[in-house]
């Protein structure tokens, strides 16, 4: 017989279930049928929580999104002010801080697979002009790149000279491209080294910052 739990935790362990399934499995294997088998419920206890698939998928989707303002957050308190100054030191920090990033996404493969597959689902879904869960996702990442080149700029004194909004979009770019292929190959070395070497070429656009 099924324990009975408030709504919220209720809520709480069907999302989790729902989250393990699309993460070892995709989006679309996740169902009302197994989601219940999964968390070892009746259909009828997730029904009385989700009024449909579409309801339980876009809680799946919000929940990783908040994983990603999360670790947007965690960027806030990293320091990136120590260090010398001048385009060597934005160097050096930009070093560190891809190491940080590139660590968060190659830990969790599975997660970051289920990140390209809620852009096609939002896509394909909703149209183009419907795209909020995947510019959700976008806007989230770009804060994160943000907070990192906005600091690790100003720590050093320089600025960048494609301005601080392009620049965000091609350095998010290099590393959704890294991403992709360390999927398919999975050769650590190798994604380590390219996003290094995209560092040495974006640091080539740093400038003075005035006065500096």
């Amino acid at each position: 017989m099924t324990r009975r739990l408030p709504a919220d935790q209720r809520r709480a362990q069907l999302l989790q279930a729902a989250l393990e399934i699309a993460e070892h499995d995709g989006l679309g294997a996740v169902t009302v049928r197994g989601v219940a088998e999964r968390a070892g419920v009746s259909l009828g206890v997730v029904h009385y929580c989700y009024t449909d698939k579409e309801e339980l998928l876009r809680e799946v989707i919000g929940a990783v999104n908040s994983e990603v303002h999360q670790a947007a957050r965690a960027f806030v308190s990293v320091d990136f002010d120590s260090g010398a100054r001048g385009t060597e030191g934005l160097r050096r920090r930009l070093y560190e801080a891809i190491d940080l990033v590139w660590a968060v996404i190659s830990a969790s493969p599975d997660r970051q697979l289920l990140t390209y597959e809620i852009v096609s689902y939002s896509l394909r879904t909703h149209g183009l002009p419907e795209v909020g869960l995947a510019r959700n996702q976008q806007e989230s990442n770009e804060a994160i790149v943000r907070s990192v080149l906005e600091r690790t700029a100003d720590s050093a004194g320089v600025r960048w000279g494609m301005g601080l909004d392009d620049m965000v979009r091609v350095v998010l770019s290099i590393i959704t491209g890294v991403s992709l292929r360390w999927q398919i190959y999975r050769d650590d070395d190798e994604a380590n080294d390219l996003l290094h070497r995209a560092v040495d070429l974006i640091v080539r656009d740093a400038r003075p910052a005035d006065g500096a």
